[in-house]
């Protein structure tokens, strides 16, 4: 079987947030199972690669022009899958002016260097797996080409079966209809709405119409993005189209992600060793961070500060209603600067609280094995892969019962799960966490201990993938 990955990032090469993760694991997972992987995305200017060369050009029209598009080939870092690398003033950078545009235009390259190139890519793939609103045109473009299957040069449309990922649906790609005329397409295939500034589409939706699968991160999620309070304007067609929709949850790599070997951490724990490896893990957090010496336990929240996704709101809301309890918060994380002054005047008023405006990978891993509790009280989250990490560390999450959150934390048996998105739901569940902790120690170390033997690998992920893939090419 022969997978095609297109993307917007890729870790090992460019990474931008949590998406950059999944296309390294997961190709990485599927190689190991036995599918055949090539990954395409952009060369951006900051990509640092091994060994790179060009391997041809695209012809492509925009904007009434006909644009060169350079392909260069490497291999991902750590592994023998190849990776296509395309080359154009417009994606020299991840941000732009009008990242949409640019990813349109980027969609249109991948659909016809697959079409038309594919002596490049060694011939035909089986699948072709597109990841988040950055991609979403090419399962339009080869959908619309398979309609004209019978033409010698569309052989390759009628041969493959398109795959398409939705990893957070707050992000659609929206840009204005003066994209379709640059890209040379007809404005008939497109769904055009009426905004305040005018006309504009959404690149997410037409995936969603064309794709042969549509994949979520976590099943939660994709059961919640058929409901009116999470599908927001993708509703209508996510519900026609629910029997092609199917939830796989994101893994993690439970080898990067170890605090037994973990060169981050003052002091290496495993599961035998976790209850006196957090204690001196959290004394030093506490000396460098200025944190008293306390009984209670630490929580702790790492993350983008997205007050209208990560709930930050909520905590800040909570603390307060908890003001003269013993416990302690540490929040690490980066954001705007409306959100970086917020917290810093939050942190100023309480004294049992910390705020780090940064964002540092091993100052992370040190939170991880200090805290007691990792808190993610999301309004939504498609997978979220921290509550995974904590666990491995043995930070006991407390999340809200929302998408992968949902389907990853037991609660009372691997961490605190509260139902509604109400600042005092998540207070009454962090009271609950440090009267567990304060009066019952033994139970909250089993607690910690199951939390530490959760299976996230990426293999279970990648079986998953790799049986849809073989249901979609069984029925061509």
């Amino acid at each position: 079987m022969r997978v095609l990955f297109v993307t917007s990032e890729c870790a090992g090469l460019f990474k931008k947030g949590g998406l950059g993760d999944v296309s390294y694991a997961l190709p990485v997972a599927l190689r190991t199972l036995g599918v055949h992987m090539a990954i395409v995305m952009p060369y951006y200017e900051k990509i640092k690669a091994g060994h790179v060369a060009c391997v041809g050009q695209l012809a492509v029209d925009f904007d009434r022009r006909r644009e060169l598009i350079f392909v260069f080939k490497t291999n991902l870092p750590g592994s023998t899958i190849p990776v296509y690398l395309f080359r154009h003033p417009l994606f020299h950078h991840y941000k732009t002016a009008n990242m949409a545009e640019a990813f349109a235009f980027f969609s249109k390259a991948v659909a016809q260097f697959y079409l038309y190139a594919n002596p490049l890519l060694g011939g035909p793939y089986d699948i072709v797996h597109c990841q988040d609103w950055h991609t979403a045109l090419v399962p339009m473009l080869i959908g619309e080409e398979r309609k004209v299957g019978k033409k010698v040069r569309t052989l390759a449309s009628a041969q493959v079966r398109t795959v398409f990922t939705i990893h957070n649906h707050l992000y659609k790609g929206e840009t204005g209809v003066m994209t379709i005329l640059k890209l040379g397409l007809p404005r008939s295939l497109f769904h055009v709405y009426d905004t305040s500034l005018g006309s504009a589409i959404k690149l997410m939706r037409e995936a969603l119409e064309y794709a042969d699968q549509i994949t979520t991160v976590s099943p939660t999620y994709a059961r919640e993005l058929i409901t009116h309070e999470h599908g927001d304007e993708i509703n209508a067609v996510m519900k026609r189209r629910a029997n092609k929709v199917v939830g796989i949850l994101n893994g993690i790599d439970q080898h990067r992600w170890n605090p037994r070997s973990d060169t981050a951490l003052l002091h290496t724990y495993d599961k035998d060793s976790v209850k006196s490896g957090k204690l001196r893990n959290k004394r030093a957090l506490r000396t460098s961070f200025r944190l008293p010496d306390s009984s209670g336990p630490l929580f702790g929240f790492v993350g983008r500060l997205e007050f209208r996704q990560k709930g930050l709101d909520l905590i800040i809301k909570a603390v307060e209603t908890l003001a003269t309890q013993n416990f302690q918060l540490f929040i690490l994380g980066e954001g705007s600067a409306k959100s970086q002054l917020k917290l810093t005047e939050f942190a100023k008023l309480h004294g049992n609280v910390r705020f780090v405006h940064t964002f540092d990978e091993r100052l992370a891993r040190r939170v991880y094995a200090a805290a007691d509790v990792i808190l993610v009280p999301s309004k939504f989250e498609p997978c979220g892969l921290i509550q995974m990490i904590a666990q491995r560390y043995g930070a006991l999450p407390l999340v809200r019962k929302t998408g992968g959150l949902a389907d990853t934390v037991m609660d009372g048996k691997t961490g605190f799960v509260f139902e509604k998105y109400r600042a005092n739901a998540l207070a009454q569940k962090m009271h609950d966490a440090m009267k567990l902790y304060l009066t019952k120690p033994e139970t909250w170390q089993d607690m910690v201990i199951a939390a530490m033997r959760q299976d996230f690998s990426w293999d279970r992920s990648a079986r998953a993938y790799k049986e849809l893939y073989a249901k979609l090419v069984k029925n061509m």
